[in-house]
Order: structure tokens, then C-alpha cells, then sequence
């Protein structure tokens, strides 16, 4: 892994995988306006890491092409000087590892799931691993979310749920989990670092109401897979054209919502 001179924040680090892929109907100015100030992400350029505020990511993005995802075992691996790749949840936290940055920020987790690069996402084995604390919303609609947890559960990982004491989806409601911890806004700030997940949901009366997106959205990630192509950008194409794009910006929404409660977690730390 390679990184180029500049920003090592100490505090928390935004994952780029959503926003690079995974937004399709929410425009950069969207993204720009709405964007917490000193919030800053990790991508990879021309085959070296960078870290970088929302302004650089978006200019990055424009004038750079052929964009890929990288998770936490590839992006130790890369060194092709002409890959440009936005990173994943592990992707981040192998970064953060390096530079000593505690917390990092997603939304939608890989997991266990009937998905070619996720039989076991490498999500779960950075989060058991990498000492590092995830603040997130929940794993994937179309993951196993009980076989997720309870794998994580089963490898030390501490998982909490913010002001909650249930997983029971992400853009869609699904069957509860019942959590073994619920982390309160007046505790969040004295949370020990390590190998945490802390949830975050998306206000149920936020997400997506039509179960039947599900179907038709593992069933393009299925047809995606089957060309090659990633899952997820696939899957996440389709639910916001059958949603007309509220998926898009539930997502972005809760992204943002989780950059707050890491703000909350490292504040004055």
C-alpha cells in the first residue's frame, strides 16, 4: 500500500465505494452541500492512496476514468500505478490501520450471502481483525443478516447498536435481530476503540416500502456477476430506478448520519 503525502486524520475515515457507485441519482452538489466540513475519505489514485477532503474526491472522480472497488486484501496487494478505485468498508480500514485512525464510516456492509465475491465478505474478517471500530447502518438487504452478525458475534467483534437494540434491515425493513449491546448518545464518546461495530439504522418510516425491489435488485447483481461485473453497483442501480431515486438518497442520508456519530464517538479524543 501506497500513500501519497498529505492529510492522516486521527479521528475517524469515510469510506468512497458508496459514493462512488453506489449513488445514482444524486448529483455532486447534493453530495457537496449536504457533506459534514472536516469529513474526510481515502480512495486510491493512480495507484497510491489518497486521503482527501469531499472537494478532492469529487475532482478526483471527474478527471480520472475506469474506476474500480478495492476492499481491505486487494488494496495491500494493488501497486498497478494506473488503477484509480474507490474503497470498500475493509478497503478503508486497512487504511486507517496504517495511519493509526481509529474509527471508520460506511453504510451498507458486505457480509455472508449468496454473492461470487461475498461468500464471506472481507468486511467481516477486517472488523475481527484490524482493531478498528466501524460505525455503520446495517449489512445488506440481500445478506444473510443473521448469519452476518452472529459470524462477527462468534469472531469478537463488539457489536452495538446506536439508540437501539436491534439490526432489522437497511433500506428495507426485515426481521429484527436482537442486539447483545445498545450504545446511547450520552455513552457513545467513552466507547473503548477495538474491534467494534456500531449500527446506526435508517428510521424505518425513511426506508424503502416495497419488499419486491429486493428480488428484482439480487437479480440484476446476479446478471452482473454472470458478466463479470460487480454486484453491488448493479444491485444498487436497480433499486433506484425502481425507486426513482430515493434509494440513492435514503443511502447518502444515512452515510451522512453515521459520519455524525463518529464525529460524536472521537470528539476531543
Amino acid at each position: 500500500m501506497i500513500l501519497t503525502d498529505g492529510n492522516r486524520p486521527k479521528n475517524y475515515l469515510v469510506e468512497t465505494a458508496l459514493l462512488g457507485h453506489g449513488l445514482i441519482s444524486v448529483e455532486d452538489y447534493e453530495i457537496l452541500s449536504a457533506w459534514p466540513k472536516g469529513a474526510m475519505l481515502a480512495w486510491m489514485e493512480k495507484g497510491k492512496i489518497r486521503i482527501g477532503t469531499i472537494e478532492e474526491f469529487i475532482t478526483s472522480r471527474q478527471e480520472r476514468d475506469n474506476w474500480t472497488r478495492l476492499d481491505g486484501r486487494k488494496v495491500k496487494e494493488e501497486c498497478n500505478t494506473n488503477i484509480n478505485a474507490y474503497l470498500t468498508a475493509s478497503g478503508t480500514m486497512a487504511v486507517a490501520k496504517e495511519i493509526g485512525c481509529p474509527v471508520v464510516v460506511s453504510a451498507g456492509i458486505g457480509g455472508i450471502g449468496d454473492i461470487k465475491e461475498e461468500r464471506l465478505c472481507y468486511d467481516l474478517p477486517a472488523l475481527s481483525q484490524m482493531d478498528i471500530t466501524l460505525v455503520a447502518t446495517s449489512p445488506k438487504d440481500m445478506l444473510d443478516m443473521e448469519g452476518t452478525l452472529n459470524w462477527l458475534k462468534d469472531h469478537g467483534v463488539n457489536i452495538l447498536g446506536f439508540e437501539t437494540e436491534y439490526c432489522d434491515g437497511y433500506i428495507l425493513s426485515l426481521k429484527p435481530y436482537r442486539l447483545l449491546k445498545k450504545l446511547s448518545y450520552e455513552d457513545a464518546n467513552q466507547l473503548e476503540y477495538g474491534c467494534n461495530l456500531v449500527l446506526n439504522p435508517i428510521p424505518k418510516d425513511h426506508r424503502l416500502k416495497d419488499g419486491s425491489f429486493l428480488e428484482e435488485a439480487i437479480r440484476a447483481g446476479k446478471e452482473a456477476e454472470e458478466k463479470g461485473e460487480h454486484y453491488h453497483p448493479a444491485a444498487n442501480a436497480c433499486f433506484d430506478r425502481l425507486s426513482f431515486g430515493l434509494s440513492s438518497k435514503i443511502q447518502l442520508e444515512s452515510l451522512i448520519s453515521n459520519i455524525k456519530l463518529a464525529e460524536i464517538i472521537t470528539e476531543n479524543r
